[in-house]
């Protein structure tokens, strides 16, 4: 890191430290009686809520959570120490927004090996933006590293708000990927698909995900599991162990995951040529060997390669066409080494001490394909050809094939530690938590090209020192080295402090019940510092580093006005919450966010709750910033050519204009449990958003939508093209990838902007249904699905709303999982649908629409108990083997007319469906 810790945050860290003991003092004060059993441990349940408090809601502990995601409730939240994400208020679920749980034995029985894939198998959660599978939607320009991040409806790559055991994650100044714990270290994960800044703050816009680390373990539970599909395999390794006891509690895991690439040449639906499966040639003519252009005329080089004694074998009007990405990966290889760790001491009858920490590293290694260029031969070339009777200016168009497969590396390097202490006297609770962490970013792309050094090799006489653009490899090995030398680096650091000083409690009774107040105060520092290295493999890595200061307070009122005590027809439960928020950023200004919330129970098993609320997301340093600037040489869809492929300069860097992203989110919906074992929950949702952040570096279907930013200098073409590259050339912007045509005819500034807002709404549907049988065992079902009814949105605030409501790269309308969980006599078989349902591809020229298939897989898992479940030793028990199918019948993703790009799809949709076809997975699972 390049700033220097100030004694600032030194003295913060310390005196809030000091104050929480303070407060414990005065806990001690209060004469609090001990537990009724004498113990200090807590008397209502295991320690399995947020920041070591005890209890779970009881909805996660029912049969139900086994079979995947269920909602928390209203009365599942009857201990008065569990705190439950939405809300800060112990022993309530958040009034009026629903809370979606996957429970620990859902985590165990998911094929996923990463809690980013765990979370994702939720229907609530889109694949736009910032992912590994695709980087061509809104966020994937900055995501360098190829992580993953949470994107709640699919309306924003970061306006979902990922925390860990209730408190903020360092990330790498754009988003929180979930892998950095361990899911074997993973107790369940909490999902608030509602608004949530007047409760924690930025980012909060589409909702929450809370990853509640263990504290429930005690023993040791090892992992192996292997899976392989055509082309690809996987792997899982870990081990935790942990101790509960009167004292308290302690946790430590770790898991090694490794994910092979998969290359787009090992499927044929990533393919340029889509005539086959109906759609159109998207082949290009930079081949190997490649087409020679002379006077507008185009002359296919033949294979073999063309010699001036052979040029007769050019023919005017031919070109060689081949596919335009080969040896792209669809997504990288990944290795990831993670560990979490957890504790809870209970000091004192009334003093608890508490934490949490984790370490996470992911690295990856991605080829990007083959570089194709568009080459001006001067006939001082030492392999000059001209087709004969030929005059004037030669190029060729080639692909690069003597140079290796663009490469890029790095890792994401992540760590962080919480602790804190929590005095109870009376109905009150005083807490008091420091939080550090740091998260290192580093990509590298080792081998740009060296566009000077092309040049001066196109125009050498020396065959020594040469370029042969023409097909027959004649180029030395040092004259491809020089030209193939450019580094291009971009790491990126954090730091992040934060402060939190929280009280919870009862201020009165009302004959409903206690009416409680949560209200805290939270600071937060953060430090980043943007690398940059770029051209040759001796220039400097450079570091511009930045910082922010957030403070924060915040308050949460709950006020039960019908309770179990003064219950009437149709009042049986009747709550009211409210909650405000106050940022302030060294920055970006300040803001004040307030929710409010509702929970009605007319009759036992029913309860309808609603919600209001604003929320807001603080721009990034990198958005602000920028990680660079320079101009990016890439292949555009242009429906004007009738979707040929156009080489555009594109524009990368940042905006100190920028401006907070601001939403007005609403909810309603119910509760239901119309009979023993079963629970329907409905929610309607509406989020208005508004000033949204957005980038085009990485959006190479940008001319689809051309119309849209007229008047904003977003998409230039012709002389207006080339007059800015030469400004910004002239102003020493220089090329980072690919080669500048030698007239531009488009440019697109690719800078972040805040030019969206949009308008989303629509309905969740979680369902589950547990029962037992007199002879054949218990079964589970479960239905978890998502249903838009609107997705309107404005790439300009002055723009009209359009619907892009199920069009491809935006949010589906339809997204659904459902699963039949059968346990009987030590055998666990579960059956899992999932659903994409189909869309529109409104990419085509001439305003053409494509019908896009839907996409249904099936997976079927057996997990087999051997021996006692619960026993401890090494031979008598505890031990499960598990055999998975993921995608049973091996369905391939829906066809999708597009041209592939180098940010992923093409052929097929990397943001909706999974290229890995049909895998076998077997996981063995021992615990002693």
């Amino acid at each position: 890191m390049h700033r220097i810790t100030s004694r600032r945050r030194l003295a913060l860290v310390s005196g809030v430290a000091l104050a929480a003991l303070g407060w414990s003092n005065l806990a001690a004060a209060q004469d609090t009686p001990p537990p009724p059993n004498g113990s200090a441990a807590p008397a209502d349940g295991p320690i399995a809520s947020q920041q070591g408090r005890t209890g779970t809601p009881a909805s996660v502990q029912s049969d139900a959570a086994a079979a995947g995601p269920v909602t928390i409730g209203a009365e599942d939240v009857p201990a008065a120490d569990i705190v439950v994400t939405g809300s800060r208020i112990r022993g309530a679920a958040p009034v009026g927004s629903s809370v979606i749980a996957i429970d620990r034995r859902a985590i165990e029985a998911s094929g996923a090996v990463t809690t980013d894939r765990l979370i994702k198998e939720i229907p609530q959660v889109f694949d736009l933006g910032t992912s590994e599978n695709s980087r061509g939607q809104s966020g994937g320009n900055s995501n360098i590293t190829f992580g993953n991040a949470i994107n709640i409806r699919g309306i924003g790559p970061y306006a979902t708000l990922t925390i860990l055991d209730g408190h903020r994650v360092v990330n790498n100044s754009r988003s929180v990927d979930p892998s950095i714990i361990p899911s074997l270290g993973l107790e369940r994960v909490e999902v608030v698909a509602d608004g949530a800044s007047a409760v924690y703050g930025s980012d909060a816009i589409a909702g929450v995900v809370n990853l509640i680390p263990r504290r429930t373990l005690n023993g040791i539970e090892t992992i192996a599991r292997v899976g392989a599909a055509r082309n690809f395999h996987e792997s899982q390794f870990g081990i935790a162990a942990g101790k509960t006891g009167d004292w308290g509690q302690v946790m430590v895991a770790y898991e090694h995951v490794f994910r092979s690439n998969l290359s787009g040449d090992d499927r044929n639906f990533f393919t340029s040529d889509q005539r086959r499966y109906g759609g159109r040639d998207f082949r290009v003519n930079q081949c190997n060997p490649g087409t020679l252009t002379v006077g507008g005329r185009n002359y296919a080089i033949p294979q073999g390669g063309v010699t001036p004694a052979t040029s007769g074998q050019l023919v005017p009007g031919t070109a060689n066409l081949c596919e335009g990405f080969t040896g792209q990966d669809l997504f990288p290889e990944t290795r990831y080494d993670s560990a979490n760790a957890t504790f809870t001491v209970h000091l004192t009858n009334w003093l608890d001490a508490f934490g949490d920490g984790y370490y996470s590293k992911r690295q990856f290694k991605r080829f990007g394909g083959y570089t194709g260029a568009t080459v001006s031969v001067p006939g001082t070339n030492a392999f000059f050809t001209r087709p004969p009777g030929t005059t004037g200016a030669e190029t060729v168009q080639i692909r690069l094939d003597d140079l290796p497969n663009n490469l890029s590396f790095g890792s994401t390097e992540s760590w962080q530690t919480a602790g804190g202490l929590r005095a109870k006297f009376g109905g009150w609770e005083v807490q008091g938590q420091v939080i550090y962490g740091r998260n290192d970013d580093v990509s590298n792309t080792p081998n740009g090209i060296n566009t000077p050094a092309l040049n001066a090799a196109l125009a050498s006489s020396n065959p020594a020192t040469a370029f042969d653009p023409y097909g027959l490899g004649r180029t030395s090995a040092a004259v491809l080295a020089a030209i193939n030398d450019q580094v291009f680096n971009a790491p990126t650091l954090n730091r992040f402090t934060g402060v939190e000083a929280t009280v919870n409690g009862t201020l009165f009774d009302l004959p409903g019940g206690g009416v409680k107040l949560a209200a805290g105060y939270e600071r937060q520092e953060l430090e980043v510092s943007l690398g940059i290295q770029r051209g040759a493999p001796t220039s400097p890595l450079a570091f511009r580093d930045y910082d922010r200061q957030v403070d924060s307070g915040y308050a949460e009122l709950y006020v039960p006005i019908f309770g179990s005590a003064n219950a009437l027809p149709g009042l049986r439960r009747l709550e009211l919450t409210a909650a405000v928020r106050y940022d302030k950023y060294s920055d970006v200004g300040s803001t004040t966010n307030p929710k409010f919330g509702a929970n009605w129970s007319p009759l036992r098993g029913l309860v309808i709750r609603g919600s209001y609320g604003t929320s807001f997301r603080a721009p990034l340093f990198s958005q602000i910033y920028g990680n660079s600037s320079n101009i990016f040489v890439q292949p555009y869809a242009d429906p004007a050519l009738g979707g040929a492929i156009v080489q555009g300069a594109a524009l990368s860097g940042g905006n100190t204009a920028l401006r907070p992203e601001e939403a007005t989110t609403w909810s309603a919906g119910l509760d239901w449990d119309p009979l023993p074992g079963g629970r329907l929950s409905l929610t309607y949702f509406d989020v208005n958003y508004t000033g949204q952040v957005d980038s085009y570096l990485g959006d190479l279907a940008i001319l689809s939508r051309e119309a849209q930013f007229a008047g904003t200098g977003v998409i230039l073409r012709g002389a207006a093209a080339a007059a800015r590259v030469q400004e910004l050339l002239a102003q020493g912007i220089t090329i980072a990838r690919g080669v500048l045509p030698a007239n531009p005819t488009l440019f697109i500034d690719g800078r972040t902007q805040n030019l969206g807002r949009s308008k989303t709404s629509g309905i969740d549907a979680v369902a589950s249904y547990t029962f037992d049988t007199n002879n054949a065992g218990r079964f589970t079902l479960n239905a978890n699905a998502t249903y838009l009814t609107r997705y309107r949105s404005a790439i300009t605030p002055a723009g009209d709303l359009i619907d892009r409501r199920n069009t491809v790269f935006n949010p589906l309308k339809f997204k659904g999982r459902g699963s039949l969980y059968w346990a009987y006599e030590g055998a666990n078989t579960r059956l899992t649908v999932n659903h994409v349902g189909g869309y529109d591809n409104n990419t085509l020229p001439n305003n053409g629409v494509q019908k896009v298939a839907s996409y249904t897989t099936v997976d079927l898992g057996v997990t087999f108990d051997v021996g006692n479940t619960a026993s401890r030793s090494l031979f008598a028990g505890g031990f499960s083997v598990s055999f998975d199918a993921l995608n049973l019948f091996d369905r391939k993703p829906p066809f999708l007319d597009f041209a592939p790009t180098i940010n992923g799809s093409g052929g097929y949709d990397a943001t909706a469906a999974n290229p890995v076809g049909r895998e076998i997975a077997v996981t063995l699972r021992k615990r002693f």
